[in-house]
């Protein structure tokens, strides 16, 4: 007969071996796969290809989700961890009446403003999207305009169009300066056209220009527009140090030349992940 001290060392023993089983089974179970966002633009998808496959050479499973109609809402039902995003857009979302233009008060600003749950990586501050104002040369000259605050906006018609590849925004918030009607156009070859003409007197454009012809764009050093810097938005605590890191690498390499280049290039019809893969053989990352 099995004594009782016996059958409880016994019972003790098959416990230890199922709780050791089920951490077994547990440690073999596969990391969670992280989805980065992004929208149906250009921007969005080769920055989430970048957060991507940056993440996954520290060895994280991670997977696009491209093409999102509502990438913010996806964020914060949890169907994608990692968003890129500008923190000048974010502000605008998150708290659009505050005052603050200039980069590191918009990323004070973001941060008090986030949603629970939710972190920032650093800005990328080598990235300037903010939308450009063109004059013609004519009238830079006539008027001694060159930059933003010197512009005179109470009578001036503003020609606005969005740069292809760039995320799809609205015209942007000007400090001091309110036009008396802004008018969409389909193109910048059209824009640029009724800006000759005399039609607008601004042409305002959603991000960089790349080729400027027989223009001014003005300069924005006081920072009259918000400042729109490249960040990765995620749900707090899916990282460690070494993804945050990693994140934080990216930003430290990115730039607004860099990205038109990147753009340029899916326009023209290389996959996004091919771009991003380049860009991060390209920068050791």
């Amino acid at each position: 007969m099995i004594s009782g001290a016996l059958r409880r060392s016994a019972a003790v023993l098959v416990a230890a071996t199922c709780v050791f089983a089920l951490a077994s089974c547990a440690g073999d179970e596969p990391d969670p796969v992280v989805t980065v966002g992004a929208d149906g633009s250009a921007e969005a998808r080769v920055l989430a290809e970048i957060y991507a496959q940056a993440l996954a050479r520290t060895g994280m499973e991670t997977a696009v989700a491209a093409e999102s109609a509502a990438p913010v809402a996806d964020l914060d039902a949890g169907r994608i961890a990692v968003l890129p995003a500008r923190n000048g857009a974010l502000l605008d979302r998150w708290n659009p009446s505050s005052p603050t233009r200039k980069p590191d008060d918009v990323g004070a600003a973001v941060n008090a403003a986030l949603p629970q749950g939710l972190s920032l990586s650093d800005a990328a501050d080598g990235t300037d999207l903010r939308a450009r104002l063109l004059v013609t040369q004519e009238t830079a000259a006539r008027d001694n305009v060159r930059t933003v605050d010197a512009l005179t906006c109470a009578n001036a018609t503003a020609g606005f169009v969005e740069v292809p590849g760039f995320a799809p925004t609205e015209p942007p918030r000007i400090e001091g300066c309110s036009f008396a009607a802004t008018v969409r156009y389909p193109s910048s070859a059209q824009l640029f056209e009724a800006l000759r003409h005399g039609d607008v007197q601004v042409a305002v454009l959603s991000g960089p220009v790349t080729a400027t012809e027989d223009f001014v764009v003005l300069d924005d050093k006081n920072y009259d527009l918000r400042a729109q810097n490249v960040l990765a938005l995620f749900r707090s605590g899916i990282f460690d140090r070494v993804r945050l890191k990693k994140l934080n690498y990216v930003a430290g390499e990115l730039t607004t030349e860099g990205l038109v280049e990147l753009l340029g290039q899916v326009e023209s019809g290389t996959a996004p992940a091919d771009v991003a893969r380049e860009w991060l053989n390209a920068h050791g990352l």
